[in-house]
């Protein structure tokens, strides 16, 4: 994540759209225990019942901080136990721009070793993360083929809706991703907040609402990339791998996949014990994970996942 001196606020911004944000007196696990399902806003969740709705749900969107292993064992393990409740499921993901979907295509279909996949996904250019973060439900994927689907764009198009707007950049240049939605309110003040933070230098009013253009951009090519996915599979589970900034409060990626409509996106996000538990208000998601010690540790996900029999596809 680096080139282009604009660059540097967007995958600032990035980094914060990927995170809830932390540090109160009053830590994460006061209002969310370790290992438990809660409603924000309200009170804890049965498992299983949770599960069991959200498996009829038609999407669900897991957030994640891009640099947190224990938010991707968390995202291995609902996803294993969807995939247990409904096999016929697609994984989206941000990761990757549209351009890579044949290598994952391949990849599913067994056909790349892992070194392969990660070279003709581009990976070390499109993501910049180590792979090691991902393998594993990029593994659980092919191991059950259940289809993987490109959610992004080039970084090139949010830099250049960035500097432009998105009225600035050609349509021809757009990648097919259509108008966005307007921002709520909250939102808007949230990423200009953001920009100024990172650039006080672009201070301007054109300047913030270019930076609001690529973040809705950004938002809306996912929220595509979802319907997209599920146009191709009808009926199938749409599980959306994601930025946890990207969904909180329902202002980016469900936003912009009701405009679509679909209205009825599930979002869950993981919860660290240092989370603030002033933020754990009505409407944050459907439901938080607590995430405990041991989820925290550094440990290989594989061990612990039960195997299932593959799905359709």
């Amino acid at each position: 994540m680096k080139k282009a001196i604009l660059l540097v606020p967007l995958l600032s911004l990035a980094a914060c759209m990927s995170a809830v944000p932390a540090g109160s007196t009053r830590h994460g696990r006061a209002c969310v225990p370790d290992a438990a399902w809660v409603a924000p806003g309200g009170g804890q969740l049965n498992h299983a019942l949770l599960l069991d709705g959200l498996a009829t749900n038609g999407v669900v969107l897991l957030g994640e901080r891009h640099d947190s292993m224990a938010h991707h064992r968390w995202q291995l393990e609902t996803l294993a136990a969807l995939y247990a409740r409904q096999p016929d499921m697609v994984i989206g993901l941000e990761m990757f721009p549209r351009r890579v979907q044949p290598a994952l295509d391949a990849w599913v279909r067994g056909e790349l070793t892992e070194a392969e996949f990660l070279a003709r996904s581009d990976w070390a250019e499109v993501w910049r993360m180590d792979a090691a973060l991902y393998l594993d439900i990029f593994r659980f994927a092919r191991d059950h083929r259940i289809p993987l689907h490109a959610l992004n764009v080039e970084r090139g198009l949010i830099r250049a809706v960035g500097r432009a707007g998105y009225d600035g950049v050609p349509e021809a240049d757009r990648e097919g991703v259509g108008r966005p939605a307007e921002p709520a309110t909250a939102y808007a003040d949230w990423l200009r907040a953001i920009q100024l933070a990172h650039h006080p230098a672009r201070g301007s009013e054109q300047a913030a609402r270019a930076f609001v253009d690529a973040q809705l951009l950004w938002d809306r090519a996912m929220a595509e990339g979802i319907v997209a996915a599920r146009a191709a599979r009808p009926g199938a589970l749409v599980v959306g791998i994601i930025g946890s900034g990207h969904l909180r409060h329902g202002w980016g990626v469900p936003h912009q996949l009701a405009n679509l409509g679909v209205p009825t996106a599930a979002v869950l996000l993981p919860w660290d014990r240092d989370s603030r538990c002033t933020d754990l208000v009505a409407g944050l998601a459907m439901a938080v994970y607590g995430i405990g010690a041991e989820d925290a540790a550094d440990t290989p996900l594989r061990a612990a996942m039960p195997r299932f029999s593959a799905g359709p596809g």
